[in-house]
């Protein structure tokens, strides 16, 4: 009787001759997934090897006492020769693959044994039968519940995956039942202390093809896989789980850069119903109200309870210079909606003559010097003084203190935030206007005219190209960053002490933000392997600022080259005006992006911060996850770690009576409800123009020039320019000009910027500030949304690279490697191939 099975003529119907695991892997390997060859030991095969040597005992601790020493029949050991030479000499695995493994019921994970490394015949015999002597242990009848022990195990034997980096995932979030997300736990090398519990994982949640690292193994140190690994195992497992029609939990591994899977079996855990939504009421507002453009998503309650109060009083400083409308801000359907205060005509009349008396007397302008010289200094320094505050090594009092803290501070830095943009939104429309009125120009070719490349927060674009500068010039350094290891961190510190210094040194100065308003995003210093990805794309052409402040200057001089002839044409006179607007607008440019970057770095300090404080909340048991803390008020949760002190004074309350899963439950559900029910991008009628009836006075030239500033400022913001668009072709609004052709690069968060390579097209949904690290290495820019202010639109003209903007679908249209032709001047978007 034939023993032996090799994996490439096992189907699904053998799982009673090899066992399940076996079944299931042969069976993957017919629908193409990689699984590492192999045969399998039937489960004959033990009963024949005991029927030649009858154990002479049913006792389980004498039945396996006798498989380890039994002698097997020279057929069975000739078999298995044939088999093994047929793998060659690489070492193999030897797994158990029991007949009731990796059921639905029960998948007796960890129940059976697997020997791995092994070499030779004998070797491969002695490990055949420790895995059939791991069938009748006591933690197998004990799973089982019956008391049973069988003889029902197969061996898998496979050729050995020299795993750099392995680990299990769920097709389905085990906890919630989430089908959308897939939770993936990883480790460097083999994957074997991690099941046994032996070994922290980075663990990573994938979710709308976006992969976030929630939690390292150890801090500082580089994940064992990056985001585009954990999104190739995200789609495994989601293939996997496909293939059979219900959830999954795979065991995978990377090995020189390929994907193998080891082992698939269904989740036994999950519930039975989906991640949960909670319906959130909605009580239409009376008023117009209009869904905050920069929220693309639902904001948690912990983010809610911080953020809406301070964001909703600091609005009103945005429209101080134009309107001198008041918005409030407030959370709808779970979603962050602005509301525009109607006011009648006289005071609306009042508000203008007042803001024309403030822009006489230089307010705006002085709000700027004022960050120069008194805001900017101080929150500098505020914010050194709180990174030296590691929330890890302070107590439960200190922590709480510490976030009142910072949640006042955080207060503070939001409001002079909105005070410098409604200064910048005036001092650029000083500058439209003018531009309009002397030289008859549109707003596209005023923005022109705009500088940048400046500003203390440039220092983090110029640092990295620092970075990518030295690691050019060092061989084994450069030898690393081409490799893209996810272990390259540690490579670093071992091959190049000083080079592993100065990354250290980069990431501590500048790579503690967020890269959005958000605090469930990452921030790049949580992602090392993200940082050495950017360091990679510009390893051929560092970023050199000096290059790339010459050809802005050079574009600029050509503008205004063109503007000359208007101006001589319009008098000294309108001349000085222009000059007075432009130097204005240049003032204001650097603020841009510096208030961005100490808001985000207050943003992050508080991100450590919270999660910190939801980790001590899960070690009193309150809650089951340090991430649940997202989802709750945030004086639920302060207040919870303060009831949860225990001293003689203060022995704190019961984990029963101090439980928040309820609360975070509700928290969770309703977010989930908010993501997959977004509100329409208004409520109630839209406003009316303010009409000057005979009762008013008549404006004064002041208010009138208000008037002008508000509407051309109001013109920046509108959307993409609509129209049909060629067949093969994407249509978005022209925001800079010139024609580049380039493979796409799809990014939609931080986790995936070490995507990016030299010469990419970026296509992502908008960009904020703090990607402007990309942009050194970006051919042209497409983004879903978007204005020609916008921030993509800035900064793209900044650096000269093409855009095409607010196409609404192409992070959906276009996928990575597919070359793509942008006009920045036309506004299209052509498909042009395939790399």
């Amino acid at each position: 009787m034939n023993y032996i099975l090799p994996l490439s003529e096992t189907r699904l119907d053998d799982s009673a001759r090899v066992g399940r695991k076996s079944a299931v892997l042969a069976d993957l390997v017919a629908a193409g997934s990689v699984v590492p060859d192999g045969f399998s030991v039937t489960t004959d095969a033990l009963d024949a090897c005991l029927a030649a040597a009858p154990p002479g005992s049913g006792e389980p601790e004498r039945v396996r006492a006798h498989i380890m020493a039994m002698a097997l029949p020279e057929t069975f050991v000739a078999e298995v020769g044939a088999a093994l030479a047929r793998l060659g000499d690489d070492p193999v695995a030897v797994r158990s693959s029991g007949v009731a493994e990796d059921l639905a019921g029960q998948s007796f994970a960890g129940q059976y044994e697997s020997v791995l490394n092994v070499r030779g015949l004998d070797g491969v015999l002695d490990a055949v039968r420790t895995c059939w002597a791991s069938g009748f242990s006591e933690r197998v009848a004990v799973y089982r519940g019956d008391g049973h022990v069988s003889a029902e195990v197969g061996v898998l034997v496979q050729r050995m995956v020299a795993a750099d980096a392995a680990g299990v995932a769920f097709s389905c979030n085990p906890v919630t039942g989430d089908s959308d997300e897939v939770l993936i736990s990883a480790v460097a090398g083999l994957g074997e202390r991690l099941m046994a519990g032996e070994q922290t994982a980075d663990e990573w949640l994938v979710r709308d093809g976006r992969a976030e690292l929630t939690a390292a193994s150890a801090p500082g140190a580089a994940p064992a896989i990056n985001t585009v690994q954990a999104l190739e195992v995200a789609e495994l497992a989601l293939r996997t789980a496909e293939h059979y029609g219900k959830p999954q939990d795979i065991e995978w591994a990377y090995a020189n850069g390929e994907l193998f899977l080891l082992q698939a079996r269904p989740i036994t855990t999950l519930s039975s119903v989906v991640r949960e939504q909670i319906p959130i009421p909605i009580e239409e507002p009376a008023q117009f109200s209009t869904r905050d453009r920069n929220a693309v998503r639902p904001w948690t309650r912990l983010q809610t309870s911080l953020f809406l109060p301070v964001f909703s009083d600091a609005a009103r400083h945005v429209f101080r210079f134009t309107t001198g409308a008041t918005p409030k801000a407030s959370s709808i359907g779970g979603w962050v909606y602005m509301t525009m205060p109607p006011a009648d005509p006289a005071t609306q009349l009042a508000r203008i003559e007042d803001i024309a008396v403030q822009i006489r007397d230089g307010e705006p302008r002085k709000l700027v010097e004022r960050w120069n010289t008194e805001w900017k200094p101080a929150f500098a320094t505020r914010l050194a003084a709180l990174r030296e505050i590691d929330p890890v090594e302070i107590d439960d009092a200190t922590l709480l203190a510490h976030i009142r803290d910072m949640t006042g501070f955080f207060a503070e830095v939001h409001d002079v935030y909105f005070r410098l943009t409604g200064a910048a939104v005036v001092l650029l429309g000083e500058l439209g206007v003018a531009a309009q009125d002397v030289l008859g120009w549109n707003a596209a070719q005023t923005l022109q005219l705009r500088g940048g490349l400046v500003g203390a927060h440039m220092e983090i674009a110029i640092g990295l190209g620092e970075l990518a500068r030295l690691a050019a010039g060092r061989p084994a350094v450069r030898a690393i960053l081409d490799e893209g290891d996810p272990d390259a961190a540690e490579q670093l510190r071992r091959a190049d002490p000083e080079f592993a210094q100065a990354l250290l040194d980069y990431r501590e100065a500048y790579c503690h933000r967020t890269i959005g308003f958000d605090l469930t995003e990452p921030t790049l210093a949580e992602q090392p392997a993200v940082l050495l990805n950017l360091i990679r794309a510009q390893l051929d052409e560092p970023f050199d600022v000096e290059r790339e402040r010459a050809a802005l200057r050079a574009r600029l001089d050509a503008t205004l080259a063109e503007a000359e002839p208007a101006l001589a044409a319009a008098g000294p006179e309108a001349r000085r005006r222009f000059e007075v607007a432009l130097a204005g607008s240049d003032l204001g440019a650097p603020v841009r992006d510096e208030k961005v970057y100490y808001a985000v770095s207050l943003w992050a300090l508080l991100r450590y911060s919270l999660l910190e404080l939801g980790g001590r909340l899960t070690a009193a048991g309150l809650t089951d996850h340090a991430h649940d803390v997202l989802h709750l008020d945030l004086e639920t949760a302060l207040g919870a770690l303060d009831k949860s002190f225990t001293t003689p004074e203060n022995p704190g309350r019961s984990k029963e009576g101090a439980d928040l899963r309820d609360a975070v439950r509700t928290g969770r559900g309703r977010h989930t409800w908010a993501t997959a029910h977004p509100g329409p991008a208004f409520y109630g009628p839209p406003p009316k123009p303010m009409e000057m009836g005979p009762d008013l006075p008549t404006p004064s030239a002041g208010a009138e020039y208000v008037a002008q500033l508000a509407q051309w400022s109001m013109s920046l913001w509108a959307g993409g320019p609509g129209g049909e668009s060629p067949a093969g072709t994407l249509r978005g609004l022209a925001a800079s000009a010139g024609r580049y052709t380039g493979p796409a690069r799809v990014i939609r968060d931080v986790t995936e910027f070490g995507k990016l390579r030299r010469g990419d097209v970026l296509v992502c949904p908008e960009t904020t500030a703090q990607w402007a690290v990309l942009f050194p290495s970006v051919g042209a820019l497409v983004t879903d949304n978007g204005s020609i202010l916008s921030h993509p639109a800035i900064i793209s003209r900044e650096y000269g690279v093409p855009a095409v903007l607010a196409t609404g679908s192409a992070t959906s249209t276009f996928r990575d490697g597919q070359v793509i032709t942008v006009d920045g001047a036309t506004g299209l978007v052509t498909l042009a191939g395939e790399l």
